[in-house]
């Protein structure tokens, strides 16, 4: 037997506090719930461009590539800077599709 095992049964007055009965429900609570149109569950991704996986992953990797070639292009110092601006373009793009799902 654990400690809080003995101690919640060696309580004063805990004997009967074990079982609560169940609180009275509001009128019209149920009713207050705006309905959801039949067939949409919220387990439901939404439709769009970039519902797929692969469609997501082909999305960041071309925002990397798209995010080093612009930094190319603009004169990076060396292609690790490059690589660095891509990265923060992909960071930028997986926010973005995480908010949006």
């Amino acid at each position: 037997m654990s400690r809080r095992s003995r101690r919640r049964d060696e309580a004063p007055g805990r004997e009967g506090d074990a079982v609560r009965e169940p609180r009275p429900r509001r009128e019209g609570a149920r009713e207050a719930r705006p309905k959801r149109p039949a067939g949409d569950s919220p387990d439901r991704a939404p439709a769009g461009p970039f519902t797929s996986i692969g469609a997501q992953l082909v999305l960041l990797a071309a925002v990397f590539a798209l995010g080093v070639l612009v930094a190319e292009l603009f004169g990076a110092a060396n292609l690790g800077v490059a690589f660095g601006v891509g990265q923060i373009a992909f960071a930028i793009a997986v926010v973005y599709l995480m908010l949006t799902r």
